[in-house]
């Protein structure tokens, strides 16, 4: 009679389990991605972004998503550098986003309401999100697809971007880059009134270096605002004009 009871008592133990399992395997597999974990900075785009664009692209209660597509359909973005999505173990669904991170502002020009990123490719300016970045005044002269690098000229224009933001000086106290006539170049300091004429995009060390000894050597003797103009173009030059 013990042995009647203790068996029914296994079978039934038995039961219960393999109805548990059956049950939390379903609920795993037909996860309606309510579990969502999201990683992206809060930049251009956020948490609340990126939930309502998902909601638009999949249904909740979506048992088999194309995660390649997916990704596809995040990278049409124009904030979207890369992007991962997967599902973990538990059913989870995740996507970890890279934005683009702007070096530059592009304010007048044909591609004006624009930033760069350091790569060179160009993307809009949100209404979400501005970051302080350099300032570039681009005439009329100067066409380019989504790529500065398409080009010599953006190319070299992109590598003096980059070599003042590395630069923990001039980061400083240059605000604004504007390109005239004849893809010269003139810098607008912050601090100062004076245009530092810097000319074609080249000679980034030795130019520079002219102007880090015009601030260090020539403002500390002469002032800050001396100088209208301050012209590092030619070699083994600083010409500094008053009028």
């Amino acid at each position: 009679m013990i042995n009647k009871i203790i068996n029914s008592l296994v079978i039934l133990i038995l039961i219960v389990s393999a109805f548990s399992f059956i049950h939390l395997f379903k609920k795993k597999s037909n996860s309606n991605f309510s579990n969502l974990i999201i990683d992206v900075d809060s930049a251009f785009l956020d948490n609340d972004f990126i939930k309502t664009f998902l909601s638009n692209q999949i249904s909740s209660d979506s048992l088999s998503v194309n995660f390649n597509d997916l990704e596809n359909k995040f990278e049409s973005i124009s904030y979207v550098e890369d992007v991962v999505i997967y599902k973990d173990l538990i059913g989870n669904l995740n996507i970890v986003i890279e934005q683009y991170i702007p070096i530059a502002r592009i304010v007048s020009g044909k591609l004006s309401n624009n930033y760069i990123n350091n790569e060179g490719h160009v993307f809009p300016i949100s209404s979400r999100y501005s970051k302080r970045v350099l300032l570039l005044h681009m005439n009329e002269e100067f066409s380019t697809d989504k790529e500065f690098t398409s080009s010599k000229f953006g190319k070299d224009l992109l590598e003096m971007i980059n070599f003042i933001n590395k630069d923990e000086f001039f980061s400083k106290i240059i605000s604004e880059i504007e390109i005239v006539s004849n893809k010269n170049i003139v810098i607008h300091p912050q601090f100062s009134k004076q245009k530092i004429i810097f000319g074609y995009p080249d000679n980034l060390d030795e130019k520079f270096e002219k102007i880090n000894i015009f601030y260090k050597k020539i403002v500390p003797a002469k002032g800050w605002n001396t100088y209208r103009t301050v012209n590092v173009k030619f070699k083994n030059q600083i010409i500094c004009d008053k009028s």
